[in-house]
């Protein structure tokens, strides 16, 4: 994994085999680019930067009803991280193919390299005490990136969670065709409102727009003060939360006091330690008729269909797609290394058993023969049913 500071993970074990299964933690290496807090009590947890030192505080205006009965989080509450406790390393997915792992932490498989993470992160979620005089709020919404279910339920609840506060209508605005519309004079912002939003996630896409790349950071900060935002909302994946990361970098050198928030975005759910993105449910559903398709044309020739899912760097839709619809024979996932030979075998064996095959193959997937090695696995079989 890539850092700020250009620093790399030494890949090693967390997890080794002590006398009597006792298990000793090792300490993965930690990089100044994940800032770690420690409270009093030792808990570690990731640190959130925010304004709250140069804001003046006030109580939220749903104290009275103690948000609607609902109650508040704690400032103090903290969410667990790493969840799992495994008996061995001999537990299913207590090990990578590095070995043992058991620590809370940043992976990534292309590397094959790891960062330690801190046990905890802070629970998110409104709070009693507020920073910002609603009143006195203008914000911003920009989506970027590619196209996902549900960009536009996130819009509309942005807007209307900032109506609920008290952030007047015209103080609202929607910056169109991702970060570009910061710079390009022909896309100005559009004012957003409880009305105008009303009905827009009935529509596909995103109403405001987007567009991938246009990060000039000192430009778009330059924007932000010119306009007088002071709450910036970036929906995205993972570079659009890493040009949000940049943009509240930049609006600290610059001295523009503005909130600059991550909406983490992924079709493919593959940004880490985030469980479930929204439209991932919506893509897995859709998966599944082109697989229950590919059934029909494999069954009635006799023969093997292969469907490749999105998953630009992960297997989630693949493999809950071929779960959930209940007709694919193998499924390719990139997370587990692929062994073409027993691959071939197992396609071969179920080619005999029933006369046809469902594989469902996972974009990411990096062996690129495995298609060409299930239609020759399969030769013998498809040339005696032909």
């Amino acid at each position: 994994m890539a850092t700020e500071d250009g620093a790399s993970a030494d890949v090693v074990s967390a997890v080794v085999e002590a006398p009597r299964d006792e298990k000793v933690k090792q300490t993965l290496p930690r990089v100044n680019s994940i800032p770690v807090v420690t409270r009093a009590d030792g808990a570690e947890y990731l640190e959130i930067k925010d304004l709250r030192g140069i804001l003046q505080p006030q109580d939220s205006p749903f104290v009275d009803t103690n948000n609607a009965g609902a109650g508040f989080v704690g400032d103090k509450d903290l969410v667990r991280i790493s969840i799992m406790s495994y008996e061995s390393d001999q537990s299913s997915g207590s090990h990578r193919d590095f070995g043992p792992q058991q620590a809370a932490a940043l992976y990534d498989p292309a590397k094959n390299q790891t960062i330690e993470l801190p046990d905890f992160a802070l629970r998110s979620g409104p709070r009693r005490t507020i920073y910002h005089n609603p009143k006195d709020v203008c914000a911003a919404i920009v989506t970027c990136g590619g196209l996902c279910p549900g960009l536009n339920d996130v819009v509309q609840n942005i807007v209307f969670s900032l109506d609920d506060y008290g952030v007047p209508e015209d103080q609202i605005f929607g910056i169109r065709y991702g970060l570009r519309g910061f710079l390009d004079r022909h896309a100005k912002p559009v004012q957003l409102s409880r009305s105008k939003v009303d009905g827009i996630q009935l529509k596909g896409g995103t109403v405001l727009g987007t567009s991938r790349g246009n990060a000039k950071m000192p430009a778009i900060v330059e924007r932000l003060r010119l306009w007088g935002i002071n709450q910036l909302y970036v929906i995205g994946g993972n570079g659009g939360n890493a040009a949000a990361h940049a943009i509240a970098k930049e609006c600290a050198a610059q001295g523009v006091v503005c909130n600059v928030v991550g909406v983490p975005k992924s079709i493919d759910n593959d940004i880490q330690l985030i469980d479930r993105c929204f439209g991932f449910d919506t893509a897995v559903e859709e998966a599944q008729r082109s697989l229950i398709s590919a059934r029909v044309e494999a069954r009635s020739s006799g023969g093997i269909s292969v469907v490749k899912l999105m998953g630009r760097q992960s297997g989630f839709i693949a493999m809950n797609a071929s779960m959930a619809s209940g007709v694919v024979d193998a499924c390719l996932i990139p997370e587990i290394r692929l062994n073409l030979d027993k691959l071939c075998d197992f396609v071969k064996a179920i080619m005999e058993r029933k006369d046809y095959c469902v594989v469902c193959v996972a974009e990411a997937t990096t062996e690129q023969a495995a298609e060409k090695a299930i239609i020759w696995a399969a030769g013998p079989a498809l040339y005696r049913h032909g």
